[in-house]
């Protein structure tokens, strides 16, 4: 009798369950950062959760996934007035900065990955140039951010924060020197 062809097959079956026993075995320790998406203009941490569930099906640990919900998601129409109900860039920038601390002291880690989509992503660049995030933040994602404004027109609506020739744009795409001299 010839076992060869029973020795392949078992070998192989045993071979293909360790494989799969691999791939779904999580590792020992957890070496993911913690990533703190950030919705864009009148959006809320609830965009984000069909996003947080394919992380997690995809094996990334949940208590490493979180969404900022900023208190007044709306962009005012004038980045330097008050205006009920509307937050400005500086605004965002505090609460993305209180975000990622909250999420540094919850997990233990030193960085968080940053992911932002729209206004999200400028808020995410500011609190990178503008409010210490350089030294906590390992990398930012962003999708859809107006980096050079939704407009260019001096002469319409100049201090919104969508204006790129306002002074909020303006500044944040000032090569880093210029930025560091003007403050």
């Amino acid at each position: 009798m010839n076992l060869l062809p029973i020795r392949r097959r078992t070998l192989g079956a045993l071979l293909a369950a360790t494989l799969l026993a691999a791939c779904a075995t999580p590792p020992a320790t957890d070496p993911t950062q913690p990533i703190v998406f950030v919705h864009g203009n009148g959006d809320s941490a609830a965009l984000w959760t069909p996003t947080i569930w394919r992380w997690q099906s995809n094996g990334w640990p949940r208590e490493r996934l979180h969404a900022v919900d900023f208190a007044y998601p709306s962009a005012r129409d004038d980045n330097t007035k008050e205006q009920p109900g509307r937050s400005s860039t500086d605004d965002q920038l505090r609460q993305l900065s209180a975000e990622v601390d909250q999420v540094l002291a919850a997990t233990g880690a030193v960085k968080v990955v940053l992911i932002g989509n729209s206004r999200g992503g400028n808020a995410i660049r500011h609190y990178i140039a503008n409010g210490g995030g350089a030294a906590k933040v390992s990398h930012a994602i962003l999708g859809g951010t107006p980096n050079h404004g939704v407009w260019a027109d001096p002469g319409f609506a100049p201090t919104s924060e969508f204006n790129g020739t306002g002074p909020f744009l303006t500044a944040l795409n000032a090569p880093k020197r210029a930025r560091t001299a003007t403050r």
